[in-house]
């Protein structure tokens, strides 16, 4: 099943005085991970976006390339912390959520997503390699690991297809794409290459949502639009709603509902939700 745009609705748009660095839903909790230097996860209830409450995660300096996922298995959250070069692991639970250090990692972490066979997926740079490393979400341990090919620099987030291929958005001095990557790093099909806003091209393609019928979306943040692709990765329809810079997707197979966190240039940053017809 195609999405087009009637088949998108708008349900809710709420802000915050800060930029939206990620987004997760778990337990019908919607988790706003935002460029704070205290109470950076935002907590709010699914039916009405009411605030509940907020967690500080201690010493997470507040970069656009940290992120947050979910991991229904171990009932938690994880948040990649670009300066420290580590996870975080968050437990909530209202005023005893508990936040700690999950694992360190040989690189500079930035997007996050939990593989079809429960893996922590994250995708990360150092000065010498691009990579994608998956960790078993108890025990920490490397599960498998991805050098990607030296055409797929500079990888912002990643997610796992079933087929065992990997969808990275990745950007670079000059190229702006997202890439079906497979276990030798290569890419098999791409959309986007020099950076722009015309047809066939995106400008910072930084978070990609994955929805079950193998349909793809794609923030292509600096043209301030989703861009809507196929599994092939062929172009279906640009999905644009009065963006501004949309920083973080997030697709909810359970409630069929699209997350969009924005970074705006001032700094503040919106959350806005959609309904995506069944």
């Amino acid at each position: 099943m195609c999405i087009v745009v009637t088949d998108v609705t708008p349900l809710k748009s709420f802000n915050a005085p800060d930029a939206v660095h990620g987004l997760a839903v778990l337990n019908n909790k919607l988790y706003v991970l935002r460029k704070r230097a205290d109470a950076q996860l935002w907590v709010y209830e699914t039916s009405h976006y009411e605030l509940q409450y907020t967690i500080t995660i201690p010493d997470l300096k507040p970069k656009s390339y940290n992120d947050l996922t979910e991991c229904v298995a171990e009932n938690c959250l994880f948040v990649s912390d670009f300066a420290a070069k580590c996870i975080r692991k968050v437990e909530p639970n209202g005023e005893q959520s508990k936040v700690s250090k999950f694992i360190d990692v040989p690189y500079q972490p930035k997007g996050l997503s939990i593989t079809p066979e429960g893996n922590l997926l994250v995708a990360g740079s150092n000065q010498n390699a691009n990579k994608l490393v998956e960790y078993n979400v108890t025990t920490g341990e490397k599960v498998d690991e991805v050098d990607l090919h030296l055409e797929v620099k500079y990888p912002l987030h990643a997610v796992k297809r079933t087929d065992g291929e990997y969808l990275v958005c990745h950007t670079d001095e000059k190229l702006s794409r997202v890439c079906r990557v497979g276990k030798d790093g290569y890419y098999r099909h791409c959309f986007g290459g020099l950076k722009g806003a015309e047809a066939g091209q995106m400008n910072c393609a930084c978070h990609v949502a994955f929805r079950e019928d193998n349909y793809v979306i794609v923030a292509d943040s600096e043209n301030d639009r989703l861009v809507l692709l196929n599994e092939w990765l062929g172009f279906v329809i640009l999905l644009v709603n009065e963006f501004s810079q949309p920083h973080r997707v997030k697709f909810d197979p359970q409630s069929h509902r699209l997350y969009v966190g924005e970074c705006r240039p001032k700094g503040n940053g919106f959350v806005k939700v959609f309904r995506v017809r069944e």
